[in-house]
């Protein structure tokens, strides 16, 4: 049945029942005494088979997730990019996918419908864990897992958020170690992406504040220049003067990274300038440099640290050859 609004449009009358507008299911709005045409009603979403949404925001990957997890059976998760995303794992992309990624682990068989990417996985000790109320792969596991189409930076630095956390600004460790990533790649197998992830996990470090901070100084190792101190603290005649986000301490040679609010927000901006005047001040050579500059294709991060380091004060001892 109908009502009409202020406008004298016909609209459907509210649902009646105390259903979660967040997905549903129509066995649920059926039990709840809900009328079957009511459930096929313009207000009503149809995210998934047998699935019923109010309002919600499907581009957004988090209710796209909720609206499934209505339909949810035991012994399904989320895996891959969806649950790479519940876990906030900090992954390049230039939008949210359109579809989420459901596993089992044989001999179940997943979910075949518009809108889920299946996926059959062999038992082997993976770790489910619950984020925002849904099962989830481990983010160790969903790390291995996404190995196979990410390159090294990005490999590294997803795993130095896992395992590092806030516990920079918290003092809280994260619940998640080394060693737990190291049981990830063994569970991992021979699968593709293997050998990549072995070379992340050598250059995993639980310190970085930053997934830029991360890609930066694989960048840089890459090049062939020596592995750069994360948030090393400067100090001058036992005064603090600042933490930087990379350091060659013996060159005195410090990298920042600039995000964009570096650039939009002006007491930021004048903190910027403060510290790197505090920095030269202290026999310090301060490099600014922003995602332009560590860019896929861009060689300038490498080019710019290079030459400052060849313009310290000791070259030959630090290997840098022009």
């Amino acid at each position: 049945m109908l009502t009409r609004d202020d406008g004298g449009m016909r609209k459907p009358r509210p649902l009646g029942a105390p259903l979660a507008a967040s997905g549903f299911t129509y066995a649920e709005a059926r039990a709840a005494g809900v009328a079957h045409d009511r459930l096929y009603r313009r207000d009503l979403q149809r995210p998934f088979r047998g699935v019923r949404t109010v309002d919600a925001d499907l581009d957004d990957h988090l209710s796209l997730c909720r609206a499934y997890g209505a339909r949810m059976v035991e012994g399904q998760f989320f895996s891959h990019d969806s649950s790479a995303l519940l876990h906030g794992l900090p992954i390049r992309r230039r939008r949210q996918p359109d579809a989420v990624h459901v596993s089992v682990f044989a001999p179940q068989k997943p979910p075949q419908m518009r809108g889920v990417v299946p996926h059959e996985l062999q038992p082997a000790g993976h770790r489910i864990t619950w984020v925002h109320g849904l099962p989830c792969l481990s983010p160790q596991d969903t790390w291995a897992q996404l190995s196979a189409r990410l390159d090294l930076a990005s490999l590294v630095a997803i795993g130095d958020f896992i395992v590092g956390g806030d516990e920079a600004y918290s003092g809280i460790p994260s619940s998640t170690a080394v060693v737990d990533l190291e049981r990830a790649v063994h569970r991992h197998g021979r699968r593709r992406g293997v050998r990549e992830l072995r070379r992340a996990l050598e250059l995993v470090r639980s310190n970085s504040l930053s997934p830029q901070e991360s890609r930066l100084r694989v960048e840089l190792i890459q090049a062939g220049l020596p592995e750069p101190h994360l948030n090393h603290r400067v100090f001058a005649e036992g005064q603090f003067v600042a933490m930087v986000d990379l350091a060659y301490p013996d060159q005195r040679v410090a990298i920042e990274y600039l995000g964009d609010h570096h650039r939009t927000q002006r007491k930021t901006y004048e903190e910027d300038m403060t510290r790197r005047e505090r920095l030269a001040h202290a026999g310090w050579n301060t490099i600014f440099l922003t995602s332009a500059d560590v860019a896929p294709r861009s060689s300038r991060a490498v080019l710019y640290v290079r030459r400052a380091l060849l313009r310290s004060t000791a070259p030959a001892r630090f290997g840098i050859e022009s």
